[in-house]
């Protein structure tokens, strides 16, 4: 028992853990350029040489891209180049602008190296080389600048400011972003932001601890209320069956009528309790489940703050902060949405077949039989709302990262259509498992006959129906084999009782017999349970060299023509032997002639 204790302490935390590095990865495993301040980062790449690339904005006859900090990739600017209409053709000497964009970005990186290397914080300075105005930057490593920036006349004319005066504002942005850099690099920084991030990782992992201990509370509870819900479940059939039996024994000084009408009434009011009683149960055991659901989102959610209050802090991480606010969080919303739809679709279905399931206007057998006929029709809706939202999820993912979903769609019906063709009889089951569904021919519970095979339906879907025969087999059989079914349980059963009896018994005692028997069967408490009726003897059906047959009908409730069918037939071969009414034989004749 200790061994596997152990062995599901392991198992809880491997899960947990593998939920937090899920959660991590999905946190900043995208590092793409972004397009604004809360960006909606794209893995497509545009396929259109005509169209700009996602991280570029086309403005009349300029293309603009902005330049981010390699810090927390905030923007510092934005740089601006002749519009090229073409990317499979780009003029000669023409420099496309995320290609600029890119070297900026790229000698940013370099300076972030040699401010966290120089002693000094480095100076940022304008020059002109060439007749051009450029951005550079000095530092106590190095005689010679380097240059960051060159000022572009498209620049200047998309800022509407002069070559120097653009210059001049660059210049005091990147030495502002330079002096930032070198207070966040610095090492007492670096320690205790460090420091800090190590403080909410732990309280990410105590967080973790709470939630998996709430949540294992709330998987006893469900164990213990499920053990408890059957074990009340027992003692109120064991007691509903003993009143019955009490109420029966009391009834018989009561006329036929009234007997009848009040044994109905107890009958319906007993089910529709135990039938309240599940239902409520059911609802507590749905309310831990949404409990254990939504802890398991706090969890992810809390994981998702944390780590963008850790990335927000570390300076080399603090590039994927915005990343963070992009993509990741987007997906998130989405599939919990998705999840919440599921939960509440699944919610909505039970609410809704219930008071169906318990209506009392409705019969007692009818109301029994829509309570089985229900858990087959609530399984396959929930399967089929499942699906369809599943796949929703997939399509608002897939359109995150700007893939057409109207091919994928399109590319789906056609693949659909191909595979429709190669699976008929796939299709068949399908259609053939919702006419079963719709018209209530069979549902789980009943016992059925399919052709030569016949058993108890035990699983019942779309595709496939399994029936459990009498030696113990499951069989399954397709819905489209399905042709002719007989339900032998539908509401009540029937025990179809023959017997031949010799020529020399008084039919009139035998049929006399016979009701006795029955009338004494019906009357114990015991069987009168399995009896809606008094069984009916309909008299002599037929008259062969054997005898006469006679043929007694017994209605009885679902499932149990087997038991009193049984009963019958001994308590009829112990009063025959007791009246001395013999059973039919057949009988032959012997001529003999003599030989002349």
């Amino acid at each position: 028992m200790s061994r596997f204790l152990s062995y599901r302490w392991f198992q809880t935390v491997i899960r947990c853990f593998l939920i937090c590095v899920f959660t991590f990865s999905l946190c900043i495993g995208w590092n793409l350029p972004a397009q604004s301040q809360l960006p909606s980062i794209s893995t497509a790449a545009s396929t259109n040489p005509m169209e700009p690339p996602p991280n570029v904005r086309r403005i009349g006859e300029f293309e603009v891209a902005k330049v981010r900090s390699p810090l927390d990739s905030k923007i510092l600017f934005e740089v601006a180049s002749p519009t090229i209409w073409n990317r499979d053709n780009i003029p000669e000497r023409r420099l496309p602008v995320e290609t600029r964009a890119q070297e900026i970005a790229d000698r940013l990186w370099r300076v972030v190296e040699r401010t966290f290397q120089a002693k000094q914080t480095p100076t940022v300075s304008t020059a002109i080389l060439n007749n051009r105005y450029i951005i550079q930057i000095s530092d106590d490593r190095s005689s010679r600048p380097v240059r960051l920036v060159t000022v572009t006349e498209p620049d200047a004319d998309y800022n509407g400011k002069t070559l120097s005066e653009l210059a001049k504002e660059w210049q005091g942005i990147i030495q502002e972003e330079i002096v930032r850099m070198k207070q966040l690099l610095s090492p007492e920084v670096l320690r205790e932001r460090i420091w800090q991030a190590t403080q909410i990782f732990l309280g990410l992992l105590i967080a973790t601890a709470v939630v998996w201990l709430l949540r294992r509370i709330l998987s006893r509870r469900e164990k213990a209320l499920e053990a408890r819900y059957q074990k009340e479940l027992e003692i109120a059939i064991a007691a509903d069956k003993l009143k019955k039996s009490q109420d029966i024994a009391e009834s018989e000084t009561m006329e036929g009528e009234e007997t009848e009408a009040r044994e109905i009434a107890d009958l319906r009011s007993s089910f529709l309790a135990t039938m309240q009683h599940q239902f409520s149960v059911k609802k507590r055991l749905e309310f831990d489940k949404c409990l254990k659901w939504l802890l398991l989102w706090i969890l992810i959610l809390i994981w998702y703050i944390g780590i963008y209050f850790i990335v927000s802090l570390v300076p080399i991480l603090m590039q994927f902060s915005i990343t963070l606010l992009a993509t990741p969080f987007a997906l998130l919303v989405i599939w919990f949405a998705i999840s919440l739809a599921i939960r509440v679709s699944k919610t909505l279905i039970d609410r809704f077949i219930h008071p169906w399931k318990i209506n009392p206007a409705i019969s007692l057998a009818e109301a029994q039989r829509i309570a089985l006929r229900t858990k087959t029709i609530a399984g396959a809706l929930k399967g089929l709302i499942t699906f369809v939202l599943i796949i929703v999820g997939v399509l608002w993912t897939l359109s995150l990262f700007d893939i057409p979903t109207s091919s994928i769609l399109a590319g789906g019906a056609v693949i659909g259509l191909a595979i429709s063709f190669g699976s008929q009889s796939l299709i068949k089951d399908l259609v053939n498992g919702c006419l079963i569904l719709m018209e209530d021919q069979f549902a789980v519970g009943d016992f059925i006959q399919i052709g030569e095979k016949s058993g108890l339906v035990e699983n019942l879907n779309l595709r496939v129906t399994q029936l459990r025969n009498a030696e113990g087999q499951l069989i399954t059989i397709p819905n489209s084999n399905i042709i002719d079914v007989s339900n032998l349980t539908r509401l009540w059963s029937r025990v179809d009782f023959a017997i031949v009896v010799a020529y020399e018994n008084d039919p009139e005692k035998v049929l006399e017999i016979l009701r006795e028997v029955g009338e004494k069967l019906y009357n114990e408490p015991e069987w009168r349970v399995r009896l809606p009726e008094l069984p009916d003897v309909l008299g002599i059906d037929d008259l062969s060299h054997e005898g006469m047959l006679v043929r007694v009908w017994i209605k009885t409730a679902p499932m149990e023509q087997w038991s009193v069918g049984r009963e019958f037939r001994l308590r009829v071969r112990q009063a025959f032997a007791a009246n001395k009414i013999e059973i039919g034989k057949p009988q032959r004749i012997s001529y003999n002639r003599s030989l002349n």
